[in-house]
């Protein structure tokens, strides 16, 4: 059940994605972008319902429900290439990569629908990974300009603040009107310092106001995200008596390590005073083994396992947070060196968009060319 959670979780946060960063890129909503996401969002609904605890009696909706979802997409992408009026070397690029996605989960379909449910999930896997894998290394060359990374990161902030308030609901059963006991307390500290860890990160440690690749960002959301799931799951198994305590504690150690990994990988994407090296990295990575050898080593007990967690998503936080305000307060001038990038970030993308929007005929200054994805 837990390997059918996983798989669509990420089958989700990818159809996700792939319509953000449409939207981050090309939407000016017209009639036939809000038609089709319409669309993208039924088939939303449908696959929400054919997720049970055996994939074989809901898997061929919950295929063909995701291929729906890309396909919509796919021809959002399609639009663009044939009108032609934005940077079509991004679109295709896009484009490409989606057809290949949507090829492996058509295969994933003919698998079902011949019966053969369990090779149709490990498909549906191996779609995820490469999906991930080309968003990472099929690199277009094409005006970076196109991509709105303030509304980009936004965006990813929006779907991890939604992931954690439904991390806080999940938990809220460890609380009573009557009582509020210290592991409850602890529970809820655990996810409040992964959020915190977020927020110094992505929110104010990195540059969203510059010209770069958005590829980067974008797959670590995957493990985020999931990893923010996966540690709400191994609360409610600490919380069942009859589950695994190895499990649980395996699973919890497991999915702080990603989540920390997945935050840090975003660093490409710092402002020049919060530089992140492998030291960085070796120093959370220690953080959370010290938290897991807590959990190992008390695993059986109510407090070793919190205290373990908060060991691990405690010292992240000061880590970040310690970067994040030391430098600031060297630095005086950085937040007017963020409102500056800011201002000139806002004007290059609109003048941009208003470029792409001229009648034709009318000539316009060629683009900074670059790489992205």
């Amino acid at each position: 059940m837990l390997a059918l959670y996983i798989i669509s979780s990420l089958v989700i946060i990818q159809a996700w994605l792939y319509m953000t960063t449409y939207v981050n890129r090309y939407a000016m909503w017209r009639w036939y972008e809000y038609a089709l996401t319409v669309v993208n969002m039924a088939a939303t609904i449908v696959m929400s319902t054919t997720i049970s605890e055996s994939y074989i009696e809901g898997g061929t909706a919950f295929v063909i429900s995701m291929i729906v979802m890309i396909s919509c997409v796919g021809t959002l992408y399609a639009i663009q290439l044939y009108i032609e009026k934005q940077d079509v070397a991004a679109a295709r690029n896009s484009f490409e990569i989606i057809m290949v996605v949507l090829l492996i989960y058509g295969a994933s379909l003919v698998l079902s629908l011949c019966g053969f449910k369990e090779e149709s999930l490990l498909i549906n896997v191996f779609a995820v990974i490469l999906g991930i894998a080309l968003l990472l290394f099929k690199h277009g060359d094409y005006d970076l300009k196109i991509i709105s990374l303030p509304h980009l990161i936004e965006r990813l902030e929006l779907l991890t603040i939604i992931t954690f308030g439904e991390g806080i609901v999940a938990i809220t059963g460890f609380f009573t009107v009557s009582e509020i006991s210290a592991v409850s307390v602890m529970i809820f500290l655990t996810l409040i310092f992964m959020f915190g860890s977020y927020v110094a990160q992505v929110h104010y440690i990195c540059n969203h106001h510059q010209l770069k690749r958005s590829s980067a960002i974008t797959a670590s959301h995957y493990f985020i995200v999931l990893s923010i799931n996966l540690v709400t799951v191994a609360l409610l198994y600490f919380k069942d008596d009859s589950a695994d305590h190895l499990f649980t504690a395996c699973l919890m150690s497991a999915s702080l390590a990603m989540f920390h990994v997945a935050l840090l990988s975003t660093s490409s994407l710092n402002l020049p005073e919060f530089s992140c090296g492998r030291h960085d990295m070796l120093k959370s990575l220690a953080l959370v083994g010290a938290g897991a050898s807590v959990i190992f080593a008390f695993m059986d007990g109510p407090y070793g396992f919190i205290v373990g967690s908060l060991v691990a998503t405690g010292g992240n936080f000061y880590m970040l947070w310690r970067k994040y305000s030391s430098n600031r307060c060297v630095n005086v001038i950085h937040s007017v060196k963020r409102g500056r990038w800011a201002t000139a970030s806002a004007t290059s993308f609109v003048l941009h968009r208003a470029k792409q929007e001229r009648p034709l005929g009318v000539n316009t200054a060629p683009h900074a060319s670059g790489i992205s994805s």
